[in-house]
């Protein structure tokens, strides 16, 4: 194989030239699997969906399998860091080097195929499946991007299906109302299919246990299963990690596999989910969390209110400019205990000052690093949150994990 990327900047360049432009179409995807021999077949499947908790409930069923013994790859969307996060083997991201020779294999497919263009989610959804063939496997964990019915990773033909939630979040792409995106959701159930969902209005479980009925599948709901308790933050986890205990418990019932009830319980409590209330700083105490959307910002502000009352909160929020956010931004300003800003960050799409004030009145931060270093020096006793954006949060983490940080605020 003639190798032609030798780093990951490399990579980053040739994606952004390769996918741009390109249309989106599944079937190019499908060929393309089908002329590598399948390798989606590799190992029987777990495919996550739904508006929040997607992330986290993959994690927690990546736990309680490692635990059990048996070998994972996970699929996942965005990343914090850098690129190679999305694909983990056995809970660990795909090395640089490994993750160097996967491209250049993909890069090698696509030129021999003349595939002219692919979009980026889907050239890295290639990427996951011909990882796929090379390791093994006993569990593919498969986080879905964007919806269901239309998403790349939609070419699995049989999975246990999991919907963890319902709400608005990329419209106008799903669909005009929940109703839409349900039904684009429960887009990845297929015939004879178990599906998993999580905490949703019944209106729309209405709208999944009709796609299952013509599917002659199986619907479980998340209060099937035993109470757990989770290290987390957020009531909302609890739901998350009852959604991925079902999943489990079923994918082992399907696929004729040991469970235990006890060690995935175990399991649970010791699984770390990056990016969601995830604390960054001690002191001050810094969390960051992808709280991004409409529904997840209702979920996360009433957390933060219980988890810290008596205590001053400050938020700083930063979206990118293609969503819509002006209704989350009108619902955290209710709350007038929280100091809430709103600021940008290096990305291309990140909203500025301008983009922001047709949405909203509030504060806006021009560079949220040297905000923070000033404030969390005169308030140490505060508590600090950084949502919105993935890529927001991303270049949050990596900042305030940096050596420098640490250095400057063992000075407070």
């Amino acid at each position: 194989m003639q190798v032609l990327m030798q780093n990951m900047e490399q990579i980053e360049q040739w994606m952004n030239v390769y996918t741009e432009g390109a249309p989106k179409d599944i079937q190019r995807l499908k060929d393309m699997l089908a002329n590598l021999g399948h390798p989606e077949l590799k190992a029987p499947a777990i495919h996550v969906t739904g508006t929040n908790g997607k992330g986290s409930t993959c994690r927690y069923i990546e736990k309680i399998a490692r635990d059990h013994g048996y070998s994972t790859l996970l699929f996942t969307s965005p990343h914090l860091v850098q690129l190679s996060e999305r694909i983990r083997y056995n809970q660990e991201d795909v090395s640089d080097r490994a993750f160097i020779e996967l491209m250049n294999e993909v890069r090698q497919h696509v030129e021999d195929l003349h595939i002219p263009a692919m979009t980026y989610f889907e050239v890295l959804t290639l990427a996951y499946f011909v990882h796929a063939s090379k390791v093994n496997i006993d569990l593919m964990i498969v986080e879905v991007g964007i919806g269901g019915k239309t998403d790349y990773t939609n070419v699995l033909p049989s999975a246990v299906r999991v919907i963890t939630s319902i709400g608005r979040d990329h419209i106008p792409g799903l669909g005009k109302n929940e109703a839409a995106i349900t039904r684009q959701k429960a887009g990845i159930i297929h015939q004879g299919d178990r599906t998993i969902i999580g905490e949703m209005d019944q209106a729309y479980i209405d709208i999944i246990q009709k796609v299952v009925n013509e599917n002659e599948g199986q619907l479980i709901s998340y209060k099937s299963e035993v109470a757990v308790q989770v290290p987390q933050l957020g009531f909302y986890q609890v739901w998350n990690a009852q959604t991925a205990l079902a999943a489990f418990r079923h994918f082992t019932e399907v696929n004729h596999l040991h469970f235990d009830e006890n060690i995935a319980i175990e399991a649970i409590h010791e699984t770390k989910i990056p990016g969601r209330l995830e604390r960054v700083v001690d002191l001050p105490e810094t969390y960051i969390d992808g709280a991004h959307n409409i529904s997840a910002i209702q979920v996360l502000v009433p957390e933060i209110q219980k988890s810290f009352a008596e205590r001053e909160v400050i938020m700083l929020f930063a979206a990118l400019t293609r969503k819509d956010i002006k209704e989350s931004l009108d619902y955290v300003a209710t709350f007038s205990e929280i100091d809430f800003h709103v600021t940008s960050f290096d990305y291309y799409d990140a909203r500025s000052r301008e983009d922001y004030l047709e949405d909203t009145d509030a504060h806006f931060v021009e560079n949220w690093y040297d905000y923070y270093m000033e404030v969390a020096h005169n308030k140490p006793e505060a508590v600090f949150i950084f949502c919105g954006s993935f890529y927001f949060i991303s270049e949050v983490r990596e900042k305030l994990q940096s050596g420098d940080i640490y250095e400057n605020i063992s000075n407070f």
